[in-house]
C-alpha cells in the first residue's frame, strides 16, 4: 500500500479540489483509494465519498493519540492501493506552538510524504521561495512534490517547473488551470455539503479529464510513501461494552450529517444496531429504537422545513419526556431547544430543553477544546454560528466543563435532563475510552 497527504500552502489554496482530482483520477486508473481527512472537517470527508463511492475516514493528531491515529489508518488500508489524505489549513498551522492538530504533524506520525499544493496566482518566480521554505521549515517532514493550482498550461508552467527543479530540488507533478465551472461553493463554515453541489459528478469527471494531462500519475506514486501503522491502540486494548441491546435511532439527511465515521462504526463493532432517520422527511423516530443519536450539521439551514416536520418533532419530545435516552452534538442540541431564530423568522423544533437558539453573523466558537464530564476529561472540537438563550427557570443542568487549551478561557455547555445530554462539543470516540463509556452509559440507562 502506497500513500500521502496533500497539503496547502494555505486555506483556500485548492487542496479539496486537487485531493477531489487525484481521488478520481487514480480511481479511474483502476486502483482502489482509502480516503482520510485531516482534522475535525466533515464536510471534506463527503466530498471524497461522492467521488469514490465508500466511506472516508478523519484522522486528527489532536482528537487521538498516536497509537488511535496509526491504528485507524491501518485499519482502513487494509487490501488497499494507495491512501490519499487531504490537509488542513496550511501544512503547518495547529494549535499552540507544536502546531497540534496539524497537517505536518498527521504526516510526522503517519511517516508520509507531503504533496504539496501551491496557488500560483500572481506570482512567477517566488513561487520557488515559498516551496523552499516549506521544504525546509522542518526536517521531519518530506515534501515529495508539488502540484501548482492557477497555472496556465503550455509555457507558464514549463518554465514554472523547471524554475522550481532547479532551485527547491523538488519535483512538480502536475498542475491545474484555471476553470472556474470546477469551483465549489461555500457558506459560513466551509463548503457547501456534498449532494447540495449542482453537477458535482460532472464537475469532478471534468477535472479527471485535465488531470489526465497535466499531473504525471507515474511520478505520484512513485513519490509515495508506506506509512507507519499499528494494529490496536493501547487505550483499547481492554475489552469494550456489550452493545447488543442498543437499538440506536441516527439522525441522516441534509440537516444531520455531521458524524465521525469511525464512531458510528465502533458502535457497531460492539454490537449496537443503528437505524438511520430523517428528522426532515420521516413522521416518527424508527419504532425499533431504544436510544437516539442526533449528530451535528445544519438545522439552520433546514430549519423551515425541520419545523414544518411537526409530528417529528413531537415524538421526540414525547418519546424524550418518556425516559428515551439522547446524545447530541451541536446541530442536533440545536434541534433539541424550543426554536431556532434565524434572520429568516423563528422556527419552532423539538423543545425538550426550554431555551432557544439564536443563529450569530459572528463565529461563537472555533477550535479544540477539552472537555469533561462527570470527572472525566477529554478533547473535543466546537465549531457554531450560534448561542442559547435561557429562560429564567431552565428546565435543565449543564453537564460540560470546557476550557480552551494554552488559553485561560472556561464555559459551561453540555445541556442535561431526564435521560438526555446535548452539547456543542464534537466528540471522537477513540479520543478517550472513559469518555465514551460515559456516552454509552446514558444510552444504556434505557436498556438495563
Amino acid at each position: 500500500m502506497k500513500g500521502f497527504i496533500v497539503a496547502g500552502t494555505n486555506s483556500g489554496c485548492g487542496k479539496t479540489t486537487v485531493t477531489m482530482g487525484l481521488m478520481a483520477l487514480l480511481k479511474r486508473k483502476g486502483l482502489s483509494v482509502s480516503p482520510f481527512k485531516t482534522g475535525p472537517d466533515f464536510i471534506d470527508p463527503m466530498f471524497h465519498e461522492t467521488v469514490l463511492g465508500m466511506p472516508s475516514y478523519n484522522l486528527d493528531s489532536y482528537l487521538l493519540a498516536e497509537d488511535s491515529v496509526r491504528h485507524l489508518f491501518q485499519k482502513h488500508t487494509q487490501n488497499k492501493d494507495v491512501a490519499v489524505v487531504e490537509g488542513v489549513m496550511g501544512l503547518f498551522d495547529g494549535l499552540g506552538p507544536e502546531g497540534l492538530g496539524s497537517t505536518a504533524q498527521l504526516a510526522e506520525m503517519l511517516d508520509l510524504p507531503v504533496i504539496l499544493v501551491v496557488n500560483c496566482k500572481a506570482l512567477y518566480q517566488s513561487v520557488a521561495a515559498i516551496i523552499s521554505g516549506f521544504k525546509t521549515f522542518s526536517s521531519k517532514i518530506k515534501i515529495g512534490g508539488v502540484i501548482l493550482n492557477h497555472v496556465a498550461a503550455g509555457e507558464h508552467y514549463s518554465f514554472l517547473k523547471k524554475y522550481i527543479q532547479e532551485k527547491t530540488g523538488v519535483p512538480c507533478i502536475g498542475h491545474l488551470p484555471f476553470n472556474k465551472q470546477l469551483a465549489v461553493e461555500s457558506r459560513h463554515l466551509g463548503l457547501l455539503q456534498a449532494e447540495e453541489v449542482e453537477n458535482l459528478r460532472q464537475k469532478v469527471d471534468s477535472l479527471v479529464d485535465v488531470f489526465e494531462k497535466t499531473v504525471d500519475v507515474e511520478l505520484l506514486l512513485n513519490l509515495a510513501g508506506s506509512g507507519n501503522s499499528v494494529s490496536e491502540p493501547q487505550t483499547f486494548s481492554q475489552s469494550l461494552p456489550d452493545l447488543s441491546k442498543l437499538h440506536l435511532g441516527v439522525a441522516y439527511d441534509k440537516a444531520f450529517r455531521f458524524y465521525y465515521r469511525d464512531n458510528l462504526e465502533l458502535l457497531e463493532e460492539c454490537g449496537a444496531s443503528l437505524y438511520y432517520f430523517s428528522p426532515l422527511q420521516d413522521s416518527a423516530l424508527p419504532e425499533e429504537i431504544n436510544a437516539l443519536y442526533l449528530g451535528g450539521g445544519y438545522p439552520e439551514v433546514f430549519a423551515q422545513k425541520l419545523s414544518e416536520n411537526k409530528t417529528m418533532r413531537e415524538d421526540i419530545r414525547s418519546r424524550a419526556e418518556s425516559g428515551l435516552s439522547i446524545f447530541a452534538e451541536c446541530g442536533g442540541l440545536m434541534y433539541l431547544t424550543e426554536s431556532i431564530i434565524t434572520s429568516q423568522g423563528e422556527f419552532p423544533m423539538t423543545g425538550v430543553f426550554n431555551c432557544k437558539t439564536r443563529m450569530t453573523e459572528r463565529l461563537q466558537r472555533f477550535g479544540y477544546a477539552e472537555v469533561m464530564l462527570n470527572g472525566v476529561t477529554t478533547r473535543c472540537h466546537e465549531f457554531h454560528h450560534s448561542v442559547l438563550e435561557s429562560p429564567e427557570k431552565p428546565n435543565y443542568q449543564f453537564q460540560y466543563q470546557l476550557s480552551k487549551p494554552f488559553k485561560e478561557r472556561r464555559w459551561e455547555c453540555g445541556l442535561s435532563r431526564k435521560n438526555i445530554l446535548a452539547g456543542y462539543a464534537h466528540l471522537h470516540f477513540y479520543s478517550d475510552v472513559e469518555f465514551f463509556n460515559q456516552i454509552i452509559n446514558l444510552w444504556k440507562r434505557a436498556i438495563i
